[in-house]
């Protein structure tokens, strides 16, 4: 077995251990004595890149007292009193959509819970087709962009079990 060298550097146990914690404060504190001095902005640059910082001081006590500040300041009176806004009684929703583009005609699938079929209006209106039903206080709503070519003639429509099924012609 080996003896420590009292002299050995890394030695951190007892006054030598104590001294070199002592002095790496005192460091610190020098560090913080010299940091109001320091710049709050820098740039450098290295191998064509920059980087740029800025940074502030301030307490606990500073942080707080300005919060209370901004909290107590009175509001603007150039700002209008603020309304809620008026809910309408209807609430719109848009369907869950599926499309299947099968041989000789487009398939729409749309969610449509509660809807009955005389409350279901469906329109091709050139490529887009639009979709509205009412169902109690709710407003189904739904523009499609159709992009096959498709043969003249009306929607074909079933309403089942709360899905509508809309069927179109391709052109051929």
């Amino acid at each position: 077995m080996s003896k420590k060298d009292p002299s050995d550097k890394d030695d951190v146990t007892g006054a030598a251990g104590f001294e070199k914690i002592a002095r790496g404060l005192s460091d610190l504190f020098n560090v913080l004595a010299d940091f109001d001095q320091l710049p709050r902005r820098g740039r450098h640059e290295k191998d064509g890149r920059v980087m740029e910082y800025s940074f502030g001081t301030r307490t606990l006590g500073e942080a707080a007292a300005e919060k209370r500040a901004s909290e107590e300041r009175p509001t603007r009176s150039e700002t209008p009193p603020q309304r809620a806004a008026k809910r309408s009684s209807l609430e719109v929703l848009e369907p869950v959509t599926d499309i299947f583009d099968e041989p000789g005609e487009m398939v729409l699938l749309f969610e449509l819970p509660g809807v009955e079929r005389k409350d279901v209006r469906c329109v091709l209106d050139g490529d887009i087709l639009l979709l509205e039903a009412k169902a109690g206080e709710r407003l189904y709503r739904k523009e499609t962009l159709i992009e096959e070519k498709l043969a003249a003639g009306s929607p074909h429509l079933n309403l089942r079990n709360g899905v509508l099924e809309v069927r179109l012609n391709k052109q051929t």
